[in-house]
């Protein structure tokens, strides 16, 4: 992954955000017990045990831009399957939204899918190929893989890409998300209207940026139906 720019914008007005955060499911609970591997309640995360930081770009030292936000209720999709990743996606609401600024800014939910071929960037803190943390926030652009060629790839290893699943990444490997990125966005510039939406959700993938195995993401248009309902918004 490379290192992302950091833009601003100082002509934009300061004003309070969305009280929602779209992550991964699987980053929402605690590891299943190989012996039982049935997800149960008690597996699920609570509000409290861990932390929402928001306006980061640095990973060990402070930037003096972030914010501290606090979780006040854990949506986990009512299909999801650990064992599978089928419905990799969860919805947290906040007890308050952050402040927007030029290091916090909201991303658009799809209300259309994506063209086959687009052009996405995805960006973490995960793991790079010398299996390193990063010292600062990363990214990669890589392009939408269509769902038949994912399928056909994946085939040999016996892991089913289900239609909630959208695939990314090059044919001859070497982009791909990693173990720390997970729930991290992958995103698309839609250059009619002028405006960033939210494609996929980084959820799982075999090692990471090997040809021909594509990284695998929750679908987020697929997905609209569920996320409309739980935060009763709209397109």
């Amino acid at each position: 992954m490379e290192e992302p720019e950091v833009r601003k914008r100082s002509e934009e007005k300061q004003r309070d955000g969305s009280s929602w955060i779209l992550t991964a499911a699987h980053c929402l609970h605690h590891s299943l017990d190989p012996e039982d591997p049935v997800f149960h309640n008690f597996y699920r995360l609570t509000p409290s045990d861990f932390k929402i930081i928001v306006g980061k770009h640095w990973r060990y030292r402070s930037d003096g831009t972030e914010q501290h936000l606090v979780a006040k209720h854990i949506f986990l999709h009512p299909l999801y399957d650990p064992n599978t990743f089928e419905n990799d996606v969860a919805v947290v609401e906040l007890l308050k939204g952050p402040v927007l600024n030029d290091f916090v800014m909201p991303i658009c939910l799809p209300d259309r899918p994506p063209e086959e071929g687009a052009m996405v960037i995805v960006s973490g803190w995960g793991k790079q190929f010398l299996q390193r943390f990063p010292e600062t926030l990363m990214e990669i652009e890589i392009p939408i893989v269509d769902h038949h060629t994912c399928q056909k790839a994946y085939a040999p290893t016996k892991r089913n890409v289900t239609k909630d699943m959208i695939c990314a990444g090059d044919k001859e490997g070497g982009k791909d998300a990693c173990a720390g990125d997970s729930g991290g966005p992958m995103v698309t510039l839609d250059k009619e209207r002028g405006h960033w939406y939210l494609v996929g959700i980084v959820s799982w993938g075999d090692n990471c940026g090997r040809k021909d195995r594509y990284g695998i993401y929750s679908y987020v248009y697929s997905n609209m139906n569920w996320i409309q309902r739980v935060t009763s918004m709209s397109n």
